[in-house]
C-alpha cells in the first residue's frame, strides 16, 4: 500500500512545483506605448476613372456613312466635323419638293384665272336687286289699273241699263263699252308685265348662284392647294434640316474616347457613332459597400491613388451618391449590397485617361492630437473593448471606451492615458495580474 502511495505524491509534487513556477515565470510580450496623435476614419476601395460628360455622337439621320477620318484620341473642338452622311438622296427630296411647291402655286394662279371676278357677283345682285324694284313697280300699277277696270265695268253696266230706258242715247252705251274694253285690256297687259318681272327676278337669282356657286368652288379648290402647299412645305423644311444634319459636328471641346463606327456604311437614325469627351474635367468612380455609404455624405474629403498614379496622391470630393444599390458577388463568392458613389478630383491635370483602375479613399471622420491605440491591443471582453495594460510587471485587464479607427489605430475616449504601455496581440491564457516581460 505504502509503495503505490509514495510515487502518486511524488507526481502531485511535480505537478504542483512545475504548476507554480509556471505562475510566477514572467511571461514574453510585445508591449507598445499609448500616445496622441492625428487619426482618420477611411473607407477604400478599388475604382475607374470616367469622364464627366461624355457625349455619344449618333447618326442624326439615315443614309450612307462616310469612312471616319478620326481616329481615337484625336483632340476635336465643338463644331468641327467629327463625320458625314451622303446628302444626294436628300438633295434630291428637297428638289423634289421645292418642285412640287412651284406646280401648286401655278395652279393657285390657274384658279385664281377662271375664278368669276367679284364685280360680276356685285353686278348680278344690283341686277337682282332692281327686277326686284321693277316688280314692286309693276304691282303697284297693276293695282291702279284693276281699279280703273273696276269702275269702267261699273259706268258700263250702269250706261247699259241706262239704255235699255233711253235715258242715254246707243253712242254713249258705246263709248263706255269702249272703256271697258280698254281698261280690261290694259289690266291684262300688266298682268303679264308682273309674271315677266318675277321670271326676271328668278332668272336673276339663279345667275347670282350660279355665280357664288363657282366663287365657292373655287375658294374651296385654291384652298385645299394651300394646304397641300403647306404641307409641302412643311416636309420641305424638315428635309432641309435633315440635309443640314448630315454634316455630323463635335457637341463639344474634348478628344475621341472611341470610334464605334470606323468604315463606310448604312445606317439608321440614332446609330452611334462615336464618343467624346474631356479627359481635363475625370471622376472617379467607386462601388462601396452600402454599410460604408450610410455614413457618407456629398462633400466628403476624398484621397485617389493607385498604381497608375505612382507616387501621386490626389485630393478630391464626393460629388455624387446613388440612392440605390445593386447587388455583386464578391471574389469569395460573397452576396453583397454596393453602391456607387462619385469622387471629383480637386485638380484636373491627372494624366488620367476614361476608365483606368485606381483606388479611392473617403475620409468619413478626421481628429487631431487624440489619444490613439493599436488595433491589435484590443479585444472584446463582457461586451465591452479591454486591453491589457502593463502595470510594473503585470498584466492588468482594463476597459476602455474607443472612438473612430483607422484600420491601425483606433482613438481611446477613456481608460487609458499617454504614456501608458499596452500588449499587443495578447495570449488567450494571459490573465488580470499575470506577471509579464516585455520583450526588448
Amino acid at each position: 500500500m505504502l509503495r503505490k502511495v509514495v510515487p502518486a505524491l511524488v507526481v502531485v509534487v511535480v505537478l504542483g512545483g512545475f504548476w507554480l513556477f509556471s505562475r510566477t515565470r514572467p511571461m514574453p510580450v510585445d508591449v507598445a506605448m499609448i500616445a496622441r496623435g492625428p487619426i482618420r476614419s477611411v473607407v477604400e476601395e478599388e475604382a475607374k476613372t470616367r469622364v464627366r460628360e461624355r457625349y455619344v455622337v449618333s447618326a442624326p439621320v439615315a443614309g450612307r456613312l462616310y469612312r471616319t477620318q478620326h481616329d481615337e484620341g484625336d483632340p476635336v473642338e465643338k463644331g468641327e466635323l467629327v463625320g458625314e452622311i451622303d446628302p444626294l438622296p436628300l438633295k434630291s427630296r428637297v428638289e423634289e419638293a421645292e418642285a412640287m411647291s412651284r406646280a401648286l402655286e401655278r395652279r393657285i394662279e390657274g384658279v385664281a384665272t377662271r375664278k368669276p371676278k367679284p364685280e360680276e357677283l356685285q353686278r348680278a345682285k344690283v341686277v337682282e336687286q332692281r327686277t326686284q324694284e321693277a316688280l314692286a313697280i309693276s304691282k303697284k300699277l297693276l293695282a291702279e289699273i284693276k281699279v280703273e277696270e273696276a269702275d269702267a265695268a261699273k259706268d258700263l253696266e250702269r250706261a247699259t241699263t241706262l239704255a235699255r230706258t233711253r235715258v242715254i242715247e246707243i253712242a254713249e252705251l258705246d263709248e263706255a263699252k269702249t272703256r271697258a274694253g280698254r281698261a280690261r285690256q290694259r289690266l291684262l297687259a300688266q298682268e303679264v308685265r308682273v309674271k315677266i318681272s318675277k321670271l326676271e327676278i328668278a332668272m336673276a337669282k339663279l345667275d347670282r348662284g350660279v355665280i357664288e356657286a363657282r366663287l365657292h368652288d373655287f375658294d374651296w379648290q385654291e384652298k385645299e392647294y394651300k394646304e397641300q402647299i403647306a404641307a409641302v412645305q412643311a416636309a420641305l423644311a424638315a428635309t432641309r434640316a435633315d440635309l443640314k444634319r448630315t454634316r455630323i459636328q463635335s457637341p463639344a471641346d474634348g478628344v475621341i474616347l472611341r470610334v464605334i463606327r470606323e468604315s463606310e456604311q448604312v445606317v439608321t437614325a440614332g446609330t452611334p457613332l462615336i464618343e467624346i469627351g474631356d479627359l481635363g474635367d475625370l471622376e472617379v468612380e467607386v462601388e462601396f459597400l452600402s454599410e460604408d455609404v450610410a455614413h457618407m455624405r456629398v462633400g466628403m474629403p476624398a484621397e485617389i491613388f493607385g498604381r497608375a498614379l505612382g507616387d501621386q496622391l490626389f485630393a478630391g470630393k464626393v460629388s455624387r451618391i446613388y440612392p440605390s444599390a445593386f447587388t455583386k458577388i464578391s471574389s469569395l463568392g460573397v452576396e453583397q449590397q454596393r453602391v456607387v458613389v462619385v469622387v471629383r478630383f480637386d485638380e484636373k491635370d491627372t494624366g488620367l485617361g476614361d476608365q483606368y483602375r485606381i483606388e479611392a479613399r473617403v475620409i468619413l471622420q478626421s481628429k487631431q492630437d487624440v489619444v490613439l491605440v493599436p488595433e491589435g491591443a484590443l479585444f472584446r471582453s463582457r461586451g465591452a473593448w479591454h486591453v491589457f495594460r502593463v502595470d510594473g510587471n503585470e498584466a492588468r485587464l482594463t476597459a476602455i471606451e474607443t472612438g473612430i479607427r483607422d484600420g491601425r489605430m483606433r482613438e481611446v475616449l477613456s481608460g487609458l492615458e499617454p504614456g501608458a504601455g499596452v500588449i499587443l496581440h495578447p495570449d488567450d491564457d494571459l490573465e488580470d495580474g499575470a506577471p509579464v516581460e516585455p520583450i526588448k
